[in-house]
């Protein structure tokens, strides 16, 4: 009976805690060079950025806000882009420089005003984002490889 406590302590302290603190649960820092080795016209995909599917990474990059509320004094959903001004004007960013983001909790506008981190969990594949005004004219399309389930949106220092 005492080894089978002793055993069962062991795995407590010992075994689980490597476990909780796999790479499975760290946030990786990823670069938008990493992000470029994805080739979107063959949809060659290297092991590195296969890795990163459906794990926790964080980005820094540029917000371009597309859903809010009424006022968009806050937003829930953006495009993440590596350089200031690189949105979706013509031509747009190829798409696998392009981040689809969806945040869990809406964020103030005024924190997506500069350069950002963003944290979540990266999913990756095809997608197209389609957009129009109140009045049904269409102001934007992007494609974008990536999207992340926004948990976190921070100021980048």
């Amino acid at each position: 009976m005492v080894k089978i406590i002793k055993s069962f302590v062991l795995l407590l302290f010992v075994v689980l805690p490597s476990l909780v603190s796999s790479s499975n649960f760290e946030t990786k820092l990823v670069t938008w060079s990493d992000l470029r080795k994805l080739n979107y016209k063959t949809g060659e995909m290297p092991e590195s950025i296969r890795k990163l599917m459906g794990k926790p990474i964080k980005i820094p990059g540029f917000a371009v806000p597309l859903e809010g509320d009424d006022g968009f004094e806050y937003v829930k959903e953006f495009l993440l882009v590596p350089t200031f001004g690189a949105c979706i004007h013509v031509p747009p960013p190829p798409p696998n420089q392009v981040i689809h983001v969806i945040l869990d909790k809406p964020v103030h506008f005024e924190k997506l005003m500069y350069a950002v981190w963003v944290s979540g969990i990266v999913e990756i594949g095809e997608y197209f984002i389609e957009g129009s005004n109140d009045f049904g004219q269409q102001t934007y399309d992007t494609e974008t490889t990536y999207l992340i389930r926004g948990q976190k949106v921070e100021e980048f220092d």
